[in-house]
Formats: structure tokens, C-alpha cells, sequence
């Protein structure tokens, strides 16, 4: 039996666009996450009640495809499925829809609860997972991770101060900012000039308040006879890893 498919429908706001007003990639990912939490609030498996227990839900990967952002004032609709789990492992899925069913986006997410007093992953509880539908396998997928940075090829860095306002309910910088500083590392002229097509993101150490972030990203390389390129990434806080990415763009078609 499959697992419940919730959905629900948004339009774009001006807020979550940006100069050529289409979504971010960060408010894409805002934007599915929150559908993650409306289903969870209409199960009665509020994030008050998860943080009563101690506990707070994590996200170790995003793997995001995008066919299209959507623009400024367009209606979507929203659609996610929490599709399995194991003991330490729950997996999820996002799609945004436009009007006639086209897949704009689509996301492959990983979970993991998170005690909060001892900061480390616990096993998930039947009682928080079975009300999703969620089908149990005793395997731990294996979803290929980004390519480990490079520093010799590092192209730009830029830093950030972690602002109490990037900080979530986990008391940890909020996945979606990874998105920004990913994005933001890279040159207007080459942002301009592309649309991003793939986003595979790896959580490895969580950032907390008042730490300086620096984001890496090597020369974009073009893959041979096409007008794609691939970005690589890196967040490090004191030289320590925090998140790795790989970034797949398209070149627009008037370049």
C-alpha cells in the first residue's frame, strides 16, 4: 500500500523571487518543506509535539531536480509523499505541479530525528512515522552523494555571520540557508546567464548562531557538447566541512 500523498496549492510571492523574478532555489525548497509540515500539523504530528519529546526531525539530503522555476505570481500546487523508512532513516518525496499537472520540480529528501539534548540521531518511534503511510524496509538507500571539493580548484569563497534568524527550532542553522550561501558563492554574470537544473545537497555538521560560514565553489565545468555546466561546493565552518553540494546549470537559450 502506498504511502498518503499530501497536497496543497501556493502561488508565487514577490518575496520569493528574485531579479528575474522566478523562485529562488532556497524559497523552491521553503516551499516543499512547508507542505512536509502542513501534512505533518493535519496528522496531529505537530513539530510542538516532536519537540515535547526532545526530539527534532534533521534533513542529511536533498537531491532537487528542476524542469522550470516558476515566476512571480504563478499558481502551483504542491505534492509530497513520505515514501519509506527504517530504523534511523525516513525518505521523502516533493513534486511542484503547474495548472496542468506539469512537473516543474521534484525532490528526493532524507530524514533523521534528532535527540535533542544529546544532539545525535535516534530511532525513529512507530508512533511518529506510521500516520504517513510510510512503507518500512530494512534497506538504507543509497543515494549518490556530491564529489568531494576540491580546494586546488576553488574559484570563490565568500563568509557569513550565522544571524539568530537563520536558526530553526533545532537550534541549528535551517537547511534551506545552505541553498543561498550555495547559490550566492557564484558570480552575477554567470547566475544571469544560467538556470539551475540539479541541486545535490549532503548535510555533514550543523552550523550554530554567531559561527562564520565561508561557502566554496570551483570554476564551473562545462560538460562536453552541451550547454551544461557543473558547480561544486562547499560550507566549512573553522575548515570543517559542514555541507557539500554539486550543482548541475543550463546556459540560457539567447547566450
Amino acid at each position: 500500500m502506498a504511502a498518503n500523498i499530501f497536497s496543497e496549492k501556493h502561488q508565487i510571492l514577490f518575496y520569493e523571487t528574485d531579479r528575474t523574478r522566478r523562485v529562488t532555489p532556497g524559497m523552491l525548497v521553503n516551499i516543499l518543506m512547508l507542505a512536509s509540515q502542513d501534512q505533518s500539523d493535519e496528522l496531529g504530528l505537530t513539530s510542538q509535539k516532536i519537540h515535547a519529546q526532545d526530539l527534532g526531525w534533521v534533513v542529511t539530503q536533498h537531491l532537487l531536480t528542476i524542469e522550470r522555476l516558476p515566476q512571480l505570481k504563478e499558481k502551483v500546487i504542491v505534492k509530497t509523499q513520505a515514501t519509506a523508512y527504517n530504523h534511523y532513516f525516513c525518505y521523502r518525496d516533493f513534486w511542484l505541479e503547474d495548472q496542468t499537472g506539469e512537473v516543474l520540480a521534484k525532490m528526493h529528501s532524507t530524514f533523521i530525528l534528532m535527540d535533542q539534548e544529546k544532539r545525535k540521531i535516534t530511532k525513529v518511534p512507530t508512533e511518529l512515522i506510521a500516520p504517513y503511510g510510510s512503507e518500512y524496509t530494512p534497506k538504507v538507500e543509497r543515494v549518490a552523494e556530491p564529489e568531494k571539493f576540491n580546494l586546488e580548484k576553488m574559484a570563490a569563497s565568500k563568509d557569513y555571520r550565522v544571524r539568530f534568524m537563520d536558526i530553526d527550532a533545532n537550534q541549528h542553522v535551517n537547511n534551506v540557508h545552505y541553498f543561498d550561501w550555495i547559490v550566492d558563492a557564484l558570480s552575477e554574470e554567470f547566475l544571469i546567464n544560467h538556470q539551475i537544473k540539479q541541486v545535490n545537497v549532503r548535510y555533514k555538521r550543523e552550523v550554530h548562531y554567531g559561527e562564520l560560514v565561508t561557502s566554496r565553489v570551483d570554476q564551473p565545468l562545462t560538460v562536453k557538447d552541451s550547454k551544461m555546466s557543473i558547480t561544486h561546493h562547499q560550507i566549512v565552518v573553522d575548515q570543517q566541512e559542514s555541507c557539500r553540494a554539486q550543482c548541475l546549470w543550463e546556459k540560457n537559450e539567447n547566450q
